[in-house]
């Protein structure tokens, strides 16, 4: 049982090392790729030089008979009209299976 329940915690850091990896290879290219990607942003705050680009994504789960509100969001830091930074934070942040790395497509949360 222990077996069971390690690979599972292993797996799920695989999974955001994952969604890291994808995220953090937008780093450096033009604000409107992103957008091209992602699609539009759910929210756009600006501070001083930068402009800050949420996506956000909410599903329920169900946990056998608990059902579990999880959500990502990701955030993108624009400075001089090229992403320079990100963020993201919550338990449905995954999508290494939706990413093409040879044309870096990918279908953002929902």
């Amino acid at each position: 049982m222990k077996i069971i329940i390690f690979a599972f915690i292993l797996s799920g850091c695989a999974t955001f090392t994952a969604y890291s990896n994808i995220v953090e290879s937008y780093h450096g290219i033009p604000e409107a790729e992103l957008i091209r990607t992602w699609g539009i942003p759910s929210k756009i705050h600006e501070s001083g030089d930068s402009r800050f680009l949420m996506y956000s994504k909410s599903d329920a789960a169900m946990f056998g008979l608990i059902e579990k509100r999880v959500t990502c969001k990701t955030t993108f830091e624009i400075q001089d009209r090229r992403v320079i930074s990100s963020t993201f934070e919550g338990g449905q942040c995954w999508g290494k299976s939706k990413y093409n790395l040879n044309g870096r497509q990918f279908s953002p949360p929902d």
